[in-house]
């Protein structure tokens, strides 16, 4: 297996950055009622970061909002394994500070958009703004949007899943990722994890096996 990109160096720890980011890779979905000023924002390519934790879903049904956020990622934390109550919402979330790149702002239908983010590691950052990932002739960027734009068509003939409309998981879930509330982007800069939320930060780096130094800010 071979590793390339469309038209940059590949840095010495590109193996590490590929263990960190394929394995284990899963599609989770969250759907928001969101401006039309806030989904402008989000264009293939652009970096973002989340100062919060994210959180996500790994059921989708027919989106009834006017957004769906699709979050390719091997560091979504099962939560819902630790917690019964929240298994009907299949919660998965993905620690603050986290950075994600745009893959694929899709808009389907007139009145519906999907955007593809893809999760990556925070010292990757510059090999993953300019570039591709290519793995055995395999664009991996292509095959995340293909198989996001698929799925998406298959789900639009679904039911709507009555649990990812609880009030409870709306307002959860009811942002735009990486976006400030004036929907600008947040400062790729890393911000201090607050104390009341260090033991989960914590929590979930280990349950995903978070622990080397390649997603730790410099």
């Amino acid at each position: 297996m071979t590793e390339d990109t469309h038209h940059s160096f590949l840095p010495d720890n590109i193996d590490e950055i590929i263990h960190w980011t394929l394995p284990g890779m899963a599609m989770f979905y969250r759907d928001c009622s969101l401006p039309a000023q806030a989904i402008a924002q989000y264009e293939p390519g652009l970096i973002l970061r989340s100062p919060c934790f994210v959180d996500m879903s790994y059921f989708a049904g027919k989106p009834v909002k006017n957004c769906r956020f699709v979050v390719a990622s091997s560091k979504a934390a099962p939560l819902f394994e630790l917690d019964p109550a929240v298994a009907k919402w299949g919660l998965h979330t993905i620690n603050c500070n986290s950075i994600f790149k745009v893959l694929d702002v899709y808009q389907a239908t007139p009145q519906f958009t999907q955007i593809v983010l893809w999760h990556i590691p925070y010292r990757a950052i510059e090999v993953f703004s300019s570039s591709s990932l290519i793995m055995a002739d395999l664009d991996v960027d292509a095959y995340i949007i293909k198989n996001a734009r698929e799925s998406l068509h298959q789900k639009m003939n679904l039911e709507v899943m009555a649990e990812l409309e609880e009030r409870a998981w709306v307002k959860r879930t009811n942002f735009a990722i990486g976006l400030n509330d004036d929907y600008t982007a947040h400062a790729l800069k890393a911000t201090t994890i607050p104390d009341k939320s260090r033991s989960l930060f914590n929590a979930v780096k280990k349950i995903t096996g978070d622990l080397t130094d390649l997603n730790e800010p410099f």
